[in-house]
């Protein structure tokens, strides 16, 4: 408990800016070897500036035991970074954050999860909403903790996928966890701290002010083995989520949309640059399936039964009908394409091809891969159906 109180006199003392932290902890120990030091040890760290060293000569602690008692009221965890629940992907960030406020019913380790953020837009389309209510809740289904910022939009949407789907979440704030933001996400803040995690490095009572988002994303991208947009204009916050994953060295996906939609400029530029394309959960826990075999296999189960599963009464009028000829194919269709979707084509026919498969065959790289398929889709040529499968549409 002493350990914890300089924790979060030092947090408080740098207004929790982590670079700072980072400079300090490289030359002290711990936080209590900072607080006893003096101004003139604080001159030799490069980026402390006066004002954070008249801050941090500062030795009263009145402030950090009314956070403390704050927290105990309001049944709010603390959690430092050498507590042995601390995230490890979190931890291994360039500028983590060194003191975390959780709202959770329980005690949860997201060291044994696989856990995947899912961002977008706040003006979300129809698309949109239905995408990430299916990915979210896929994902949950099949064991992975769904991780997002709680926005209005498409985070709101992908959490409420995720808890209807009984799964576990984790909401990262941009203000105090004692306070619901947006509003009208109060009764699903709620839920997600009954069965899963609300984070925030704001202590209680910090309002969700403008610049705190920016810097809440890198948190939800630290939080998280992978990134999935569902649908971004060409600026925004899931855009800056989806560069800090890549900064952080982390899978980054994006679900391909219209070309005629603002709202699918930043996935579309995504994919072109190399991020995965997703059309369902399985393409996305296709990447861990080595490190987490369970939940590849659940969802493997899960993609069957939905792929296999149909009403009684068309199986029985299909089985009647005999299966048609399939149509050829006008190869004058695809004389004026590109090389690579050339190569694409000449893999593909009216039966499914994996795209494993694809990627062996045409000795493309992932990326050009990936927006060779994009574009494909987008004239109308091929289809992507489930398991990553595509087929000829004539």
């Amino acid at each position: 408990m002493t350990e914890l109180k300089y924790w979060l006199w030092l947090s408080l003392a740098l207004y929790q800016n982590s670079h700072k932290m980072t400079s300090l902890l490289e030359k002290f120990d711990t936080p209590l070897d900072i607080y006893n030091a003096d101004k003139d040890d604080f001159r030799q760290i490069e980026n402390i500036t006066i004002k954070n060293i008249e801050r941090l000569c500062d030795k009263r602690l009145i402030f950090a035991e009314q956070v403390m008692d704050e927290c105990r009221k309001k049944g709010i965890r603390i959690m430092t970074f050498d507590s042995e629940y601390y995230p490890k992907l979190l931890a291994n960030i360039f500028d983590p954050p060194y003191v975390l406020y959780v709202k959770s019913r329980n005690r949860i380790d997201l060291n044994n999860e696989l856990t995947v953020a899912v961002v977008g837009t706040r003006t979300m389309s129809d698309y949109g909403r239905d995408t990430a209510l299916k990915i979210g809740s896929d994902l949950a289904s099949a064991g992975v903790t769904v991780v997002s910022g709680m926005a209005r939009g498409i985070d709101g949407a992908a959490l409420s996928g995720a808890l209807s789907a009984g799964g576990k979440t984790v909401a990262v704030l941009g203000c105090g966890v004692d306070i619901a933001y947006p509003p009208e996400h109060g009764a699903m803040m709620q839920k997600i701290a009954e069965t899963g995690m609300v984070i925030s490095e704001y202590p209680p009572g910090s309002p969700p002010l403008p610049n705190h988002f920016p810097v809440r994303n890198r948190i939800i991208s630290g939080l998280s083995s992978g990134t999935v947009v569902v649908e971004s204009a060409e600026t925004g916050g899931s855009l800056i989520t989806a560069s800090q994953a890549l900064e952080q060295g982390r899978d980054v996906f994006a679900v391909p949309g219209m070309v005629t939609e603002l709202k699918s400029d930043g996935t579309n530029e995504l994919i072109r640059q190399g991020a995965h394309l997703v059309s369902s959960a399985l393409d996305i826990i296709s990447e861990y399936q080595s490190e987490y075999v369970n939940i590849f296999e659940k969802a493997m189960q899960t993609e069957q039964v939905r792929t296999q599963t149909e009403p009684a009464i068309v199986k029985k009028v299909v089985s009647k009908i005999p299966a048609p000829e399939l149509p050829s194919v006008d190869n004058n269709l695809y004389k004026e394409l590109p090389d690579n979707e050339k190569r694409i084509i000449d893999c593909i026919s009216l039966t499914p091809t994996h795209v494993d498969t694809l990627a062996e065959k045409t000795n493309l790289s992932a990326s050009e891969l990936n927006s060779a398929l994009t574009l494909l889709e987008m004239k109308g040529l091929i289809k992507q159906i489930a398991g990553r499968h595509f087929i000829l549409k004539i």
